[in-house]
């Protein structure tokens, strides 16, 4: 079967749209990312889990949702904060929103946020909060989750 040169032209169209859209996902994936403070999160578990493996670190996951108040609140104050900041470098931190991960959400139980979860580098959790932390909080489980991850 011959394809005409305006079957082949907009089957190419809709290939670069296709291509233009998953890019600009990306971008908009990126930038929530970063709204979150400027911790270096990941918003892929499986990811997370790979990293920890490889580098025996404990995985730092945040539940939340771009309408939680409280959520909202953490971003502005605790995940700022310059001590919180040096020591989420010793974690792989991940940020799941609830509303596009329902599936991890579900995996874990959540039913409120925020939630924050420590994994082990093997996945285990071993230290968890629910509702907003403060700095302070974050800190001392922070601490809680390196020592047991050992």
């Amino acid at each position: 079967m011959k394809k005409t040169y305006s079957q082949c032209f907009f089957g190419a169209l809709a290939g670069f749209a296709l291509l233009i859209g998953t890019q600009a996902q990306l971008f908009a994936d990126e930038k929530e990312l970063k709204a979150h403070g400027p911790i270096q999160w990941t918003d892929s578990l499986e990811k997370a889990k790979k990293i920890a493996l490889k580098s025996h670190k404990p995985i730092m996951m945040d539940f939340w949702a771009t309408w939680c108040g409280p959520c909202k609140q953490m971003l502005a104050t605790t995940y700022k904060d310059k001590k919180v900041l040096e020591k989420s470098k010793q974690f792989v931190p991940v940020l799941i929103n609830v509303d596009e991960s329902p599936d991890v959400a579900k995996k874990f139980k959540i039913d409120v946020i925020p939630v924050l979860l420590f994994l082990d580098s093997k996945g285990k959790i071993i230290e968890q909060s629910k509702g907003f932390q403060n700095s302070k909080d974050v800190l001392k489980m922070m601490s809680n989750a390196i020592k047991k991850n050992k």
